[in-house]
């Protein structure tokens, strides 16, 4: 037996839609004619414009950044596990995979496996010209031409 329709997830979408319309036909700014006529028929004051007016005034408040007792604290509480913790880890890290593995960079430092897909790349017609620093020119003859004249 199949489930009863339920409407209220229709009448939801249009109610979402219409606050979305909504919105968006308020962000439009209107044109100088039709503003004047706007502000003759709201006359009243508006909290949202005048709190948004006074937002970069209330900055000038904010204190001026300064090193104080208390900054001190807080960066160690960053610092000292970074820098006992973290970084050794790193760093030990990358020496022992260097130390003991052949090709673990072979992309950075030349090896066979670094060679073999180098190759490999050079075999595909898309990249086999891909080391040229003059490809991708619309006209390179232009572009000597223009070196030349420079010098």
């Amino acid at each position: 037996m199949a489930a009863p329709h339920r409407p209220g997830r229709a009448l939801l979408l249009v109610v979402v839609v219409a606050t979305c319309l909504a919105y968006c036909l308020q962000c439009f700014v209107p044109t100088p004619g039709a503003s004047q006529e706007i502000q003759d028929r709201n006359s009243e004051f508006q909290l949202g414009i005048a709190a948004s007016a006074a937002l970069p005034a209330l900055t000038m408040l904010a204190e001026d950044a300064e090193a104080k007792y208390g900054d001190q604290r807080r960066w160690s509480a960053v610092l000292v596990p970074l820098t006992s913790l973290v970084f050794p880890i790193v760093v030990f890290g990358t020496f022992t995979l260097y130390a003991f593995t052949e090709d673990v960079f072979w992309k950075l430092i030349p090896s066979k496996r670094g060679v073999e897909q180098e190759n490999a790349w050079r075999e595909n017609p898309l990249f086999a010209n891909s080391r040229d620093p003059l490809k991708g020119f619309i006209n390179v003859d232009d572009y000597e031409k223009g070196l030349e004249e420079a010098w």
